[in-house]
């Protein structure tokens, strides 16, 4: 996959999607200490935090998305801070491991379920 060599070659992901669950660009930009700036829609909000991890802009808001762009490209330091803390939240989040143990203790869950159903 391409992916990571393209994250790791921008400064900012920009994810301009009007209707989109959780993009897997998102938690990978953050991963490698990329911030990013979204249309503020469903699962963007999950990682995207204003000033925090990047930021978020009203959908449809060409202009609001482009200032947000033009303060991160016009400040190194910002991206770092910003691209920092991403990282931060979204390793433990979307640690492998952690998604298969959760994904475990859901088929748990049904299955235990399930079976008290029957019995």
């Amino acid at each position: 996959d391409e992916i990571p060599e393209l994250i790791a070659a921008m400064d900012v992901l920009v994810h301009a999607s009007l209707r989109e669950g959780l993009a897997r660009t998102l938690p990978q930009a953050l991963a490698t200490g990329r911030p990013v700036v979204s249309f503020d829609v469903d699962g963007a909000r999950e990682v995207v935090f204003d000033d925090k991890t990047g930021y978020l802009v009203p959908p449809k808001d060409v202009d609001g998305l482009t200032a947000a762009l033009g303060k991160l490209l016009g400040d190194g330091e910002l991206r770092r801070r910003l691209g920092a803390e991403g990282r931060r939240l979204v390793d433990p989040m979307f640690r492998k491991e952690r998604m298969v143990e959760q994904i475990a203790a859901l088929y748990d869950e049904l299955l235990a379920g399930k079976g008290a159903e029957r019995g």
